[in-house]
């Protein structure tokens, strides 16, 4: 038999899925869970062995009491299918209950609640960190990507500052172990033979709750608390907060922003340096130059005319006040030239954009305009057709034309009933063409006017 496409087969195992199980209840822990900017949510729903993906469209999400969010405890009722873009498993789900929080989420909420009440969050017993810092202990795995911008931005900020990997398991059973204990070894170098550093930066890149959950750990939690050093962690993105952050006497929101914020720039120390070394040289080019005059002042005897020992001075304020004020007015015309230049393309900037957003309203505006008169117009030649259509059907031309005529009296009236005419009386009937003239010779009673 010849092979089956993959469309095929997974059309195959959709309906094997949907058709097998049908309609299900499921309970279970909200993991990862983000909205899409159409408004689905898309969700895992796990437990201790397993997890599945899922989604809640829109418009059924409209109706939840609460937003799902990562740890809520659910329960679920919808349709497992197969979805054909990716072929994987998924169950979109048509009614939501909470059902409460998540174990993970809870035993956070506790260990959280334990360790604030012994004090181990209290800013008061947090360190300082050192201001310019000659080496550093970094706890995080010696493989991916962290380690790597680390080590790249201390070596263009701080290239002469020294860095010590522990490497250490970040994810998965007993991780929190090895990082309890290379915060202690670390922190106590000279009883395991490593080398001193001035602080520590536990660190690890984004993950779910269970893949930050060692740094959640209470044995890390004191590690920190105990550690005799400085410790910075720096675990997941910026939305993520771990036990270890509370702890910890800095928290930074990214592994690199730990080496940002815990370094100074060689850039600004190496302008710093020129700075001083300018302001350094002519401090002492001035007081040389007071040293020689002082000097010159007693070989030439000079010390009982003060005035003439000061007159240099006072010519060289004058110097100076003259440069100073010339600096002034230049640097204040320059700004004020730049301000009226920011000005002006300020301006011409924010009225371009006025133009540009009130063009596109008129656009979008004649474009509704546009559809309404036709939707309008078309609405109206329906109706006159219509009207056109009852009016043709009501207009005595066609009932002529059916073979009826219109009957009227000498004197114009027409002739509705039998009982308003006698023998004799003059009529004029009109057919649908022309007409006759003739006289009544009977009046009969009302009989059908239909054929036997």
């Amino acid at each position: 038999m010849p092979p089956l496409t993959v469309t095929e087969l997974v059309s195959r195992l959709k309906q094997a899925v949907e058709t097998g199980v049908g309609a299900q209840l499921v309970a279970g822990e909200i993991g990862s869970c983000k909205m899409a900017a159409s408004g689905h949510l898309y969700f895992t729903l796990k437990d201790a062995h397993a997890q599945l993906q899922c989604a809640l469209f829109a418009f059924r999400s409209r109706g939840l009491s609460a937003p799902l969010a990562e740890g809520m405890q659910v329960e679920l009722y919808g349709r497992p299918t197969v979805w054909e873009g990716r072929g994987s498993l998924q169950f979109i789900a048509e009614r939501v209950r909470e059902l409460g929080t998540g174990t993970l989420q809870q035993q956070f909420e506790t260990l959280k609640r334990k360790l604030a009440a012994e004090g181990l969050f209290d800013t008061a017993r947090k360190r300082r960190l050192p201001g310019f810092p000659q080496s550093v202990g970094l706890i995080t795995s010696a493989s991916g990507a962290v380690i790597q911008d680390m080590r790249h931005r201390l070596e263009s900020r701080a290239p002469w500052m020294q860095a010590y990997l522990y490497p250490v398991q970040v994810q998965g059973r007993g991780a929190e172990l090895g990082i309890a204990r290379a915060i202690h070894h670390l922190g106590h170098p000279e009883q395991y033979g490593l080398p001193h550093v001035d602080y520590l930066v536990v660190a690890r890149g984004g993950g779910s709750l269970e893949d930050l959950w060692c740094f959640n750990e209470e044995c890390v939690a004191r590690a920190i608390a105990a550690c005799p050093i400085p410790v910075v962690s720096a675990v997941g993105h910026e939305t993520d907060f771990t036990i270890a952050d509370f702890v910890a006497d800095l928290r930074a929101p990214t592994p690199t922003a730990a080496i940002e914020m815990t370094t100074p720039d060689a850039a600004e120390l190496d302008a710093w340096l020129d700075d001083t070394r300018t302001r350094l040289r002519r401090r002492l080019a001035q007081a040389m130059q007071l040293a020689r005059l002082r000097l010159r002042a007693v070989e030439q005897g000079r010390l009982s005319r003060p005035a003439e020992l000061l007159a240099p001075y006072s010519q060289h304020l004058d110097v100076l006040e003259h440069g100073l004020s010339t600096a002034m007015q230049a640097r204040l015309a320059a700004a004020a030239a730049r301000v009226d230049s920011l000005a002006a393309r300020i301006s011409t900037a924010a009225l371009r954009r006025r133009v540009e957003y009130n063009a596109a309203r008129v656009d979008a505006a004649a474009h509704r305009l546009a559809a309404t008169c036709a939707a309008r117009l078309a609405a109206a030649g329906a109706r006159v057709e219509t009207l056109a259509a009852r009016l043709s059907a009501a207009s005595p031309a066609n009932a002529l034309e059916r073979g009826f005529a219109l009957v009227r009296t000498a004197d114009g009236r027409l002739a509705r009933r039998a009982a308003d005419l006698a023998p004799g009386d003059t009529l004029d009937i009109s057919l649908a063409s022309g007409s006759v003239s003739a006289a009544v010779s009977a009046v009969h009673a009302k009989r059908s006017i239909l054929p036997e």
